[in-house]
């Protein structure tokens, strides 16, 4: 449902709050009322309850929750000036973890069972002028869920995206989805407009209009149909969207009842043979991964922590983030939408072999569909995933492994939004070596350098057919591997004729690790194999997208190394959780500078050679990272050699 900047009320701030580990908040009913002053059940009143701020999490408001995963209770009075009359009323989250349930003065509205993704319910009938809000959130980890029991980012839980009430028309406008096509010299932009109402035999005219192109046009809809209008510009006429040009047009589609609207920028993305094509370029995706987290809150997002990732994106030189491993808040795709910056999104199927399973199916397709519907109109996201690793037990046994959610997720991802490019971090998982793994055995690092030759496709080609791009999480385990193993991803997979992309790469630093260079956690050895990454990548150029792991250092339970320093933080990052940068993040900058150079020169048809030779130098030499924590050019991590063509 399309809620940005709708008449209604924010439900956003304080509100009261207490962990509730045996579940006392249902087995009392406190939602029913609470105890008189002289009584001494129902356990609770607002008094006692404690404050908390949402959006948010409780794992970084209370230190003693910081590794609390269980049920808890949010609780939130609040006054309407009035209820408005022939209006229809939606309570909408954008997103809690996991599960939920909430009740409005008194009565259930509705469950919620997965986490992450935005929904709405329905409060018309049970809203008035004092309302008592209750929403039971549990996080608790288990393996029929998505993602499972085990997954490595911190599991916070509760409210942590806003949450607000709106007041939409009897009859209203549901959603809308904008498209681009572009032919020849012209434009066809399509919308798609969503009508709803209790009435099913109410019908609104709904015009749509983009002023500032001189585009108007109408549609008859009726309730619980889609209706769309269509527009044809000439391409000289339009300012399409890019990262090079953001532009944002403000779109508005109205019925006589009301007018929403949205800055929409136009654009067309496919892929032709082995490249990706925006606007009619095929462009590379100079990239870097992330999660969705805060220093200070967490998994909830905050305007300066939004603007502080887009800083660091745009300063490594990249034009693309991997949004890892959840769908992230609405106010995150509006940001890079301005930015210019492309991302692909995804949902939490994630080191699940049990993918196949029809509930996890419909817990991951319920997450993405609503996340899909909520984003439709997000220029810069070009890309959804349907799964991160999901490893199956035996690659020689269809029936044992996770097709039939690859299958229906799919179907479901093109047929709901078919505008954007579909992948799944699977192309380069390990189990083509190792059929049983599963998370407990290690990552990539403990792949021996050897079994690089031993690798082949690890699924039927109907796999590989599905996608639109084909992505590998691909680490090596030490210097000098690199060129064979990612040589050898290109061997392997070309032959499917789809562009190619690295989703994963990198390995591990302690911000002044005071430590031998070749030793696992060094800043060197961390800089020096993600140089060695770029090297390779610049005599491959069938790979068209690359996204190191991890932009920053974050919080995983399950990480406790050394390095880890007993916080348990992951340290694959290229910043630290504290915002200082590493060396890593120099090589960064510099391999896709070194990466641009050299695919700009052959597009460009210079007195170059084919070959255009990037090497990383053996020796990483570092300025002063590892005794202060900066880390200032130059750093030299990539030398170029330009072989002149005679």
């Amino acid at each position: 449902m399309f809620t940005y900047n709708r008449d209604g009320l924010e439900l956003n701030g304080k509100w009261k709050f207490c962990p509730d580990p045996m579940q006392r908040c249902r087995r009392q009913k406190w939602w029913k009322g609470r105890p008189g002053p002289d009584d001494i059940f129902p356990s609770w009143d607002p008094e006692g309850l404690w404050d908390i701020q949402v959006p948010g999490t409780w794992k970084t408001q209370f230190e003693q929750l910081r590794w609390y995963d269980g049920h808890a209770v949010y609780m939130k009075d609040f006054t309407l000036p009035e209820v408005p009359p022939d209006r229809e009323a939606f309570l909408c989250f954008d997103g809690i973890v996991y599960s939920g349930e909430i009740y409005l003065n008194g009565q259930l509205l509705g469950r919620h069972d997965w986490g992450y993704s935005p929904f709405q319910l329905q409060a018309t009938q049970v809203l008035s002028r004092q309302n008592r809000l209750f929403v039971l959130v549990e996080n608790v980890l288990r393996p029929d869920r998505v993602p499972g029991e085990i997954f490595d980012w911190n599991n916070d839980g509760g409210m942590i995206n806003p949450v607000k009430l709106i007041f939409v028309p009897s009859v209203y406008i549901r959603n809308f989805r904008t498209e681009t096509v572009l032919a020849g010299d012209q434009a066809h932009i399509s919308v798609d407009v969503e009508l709803d109402s209790r009435n099913p035999s109410a019908q609104e005219e709904v015009v749509v209009r983009v002023l500032e192109l001189g585009l108007s046009g109408r549609a008859v809809v009726q309730a619980g149909r889609t209706g769309q209008v269509t527009f044809t510009i000439a391409r000289s006429k339009i300012t399409l969207w890019s990262p090079d040009s953001p532009k944002l047009y403000r779109t508005e589609v109205a019925t006589r009842h009301e007018t929403i609207a949205d800055e929409i920028g136009y654009r067309e993305i496919k892929t032709d043979g082995g490249e990706v094509v925006l606007n009619g370029e095929a462009i590379r995706l100079y990239g870097v991964c992330t999660h969705a987290e805060f220093p200070r809150t967490g998994r909830t997002a905050t305007h300066d922590g939004i603007q502080e990732i887009i800083k660091n994106t745009r300063e490594l030189g990249a034009n693309f983030l991997r949004c890892a491993h959840y769908p992230y808040p609405e106010v995150w795709g509006r940001a890079l939408d301005r930015a210019g910056i492309l991302w692909w999104q995804e949902v939490p199927a994630y080191w699940l072999f049990n993918m196949r399973e029809p509930d996890q199916t419909r817990l991951a397709c319920g997450m993405l569909e609503e996340t899909i519907r909520r984003d439709f109109n997000r220029a810069g996201l070009i890309i959804w995933s349907v799964s991160n690793e999901c490893c199956y037990r035996n690659p020689e046994n269809p029936a044992e492994n996770n097709y039939p959610y690859w299958f229906k997720a799919v179907e479901m991802v093109r047929r709901v939004d078919p505008s954007r490019l579909v992948t799944c971090a699977e192309a380069g998982n390990m189990v083509a070596t190792e059929p049983t793994w599963q998370p407990e055995a290690g990552d990539g690092f403990n792949r021996p350098a050897e079994s690089i030759r031993k690798w082949r496709p690890m699924h039927t080609d109907e796999f590989y057919k599905l996608f639109d791009i084909l992505a590998a999480n691909l680490y090596v385990r030490q210097p000098g591997e690199a060129a064979e193993a990612y040589g050898r991803l290109v061997t392997l997979f070309s032959p499917y004729g789809k562009p190619l992309m690295v989703s994963e790469f990198g390995h591990v630093s302690l911000l002044k690790a005071q430590v031998p260079p070749a030793q696992v956690g060094s800043p060197v050895r961390h800089a020096q194999m993600l140089a060695e990454a770029y090297a390779a990548f610049a005599e491959l150029p069938q790979i068209v997208g690359y996204a190191p792991w991890i932009l920053a250092d974050v919080r995983s339970p399950i990480q406790w190394r050394w390095y880890n320093q007993g916080k348990a933080i992951k340290r694959h990052g290229l910043i630290d959780e504290n915002g200082r940068r590493k060396a890593a993040f120099e090589a960064v900058r510099q391999g896709i500078a070194a990466l641009k150079r050299q695919f700009t020169a052959k597009s460009n048809g210079t007195a170059l050679t084919d070959e255009v030779m990037v090497k990383a130098l053996t020796q990483v030499v570092l300025t002063d990272e590892t005794t202060t924590g900066r880390s200032q050019p130059p750093v030299a991590i990539l030398q170029g050699e330009r072989i002149i063509g005679g």
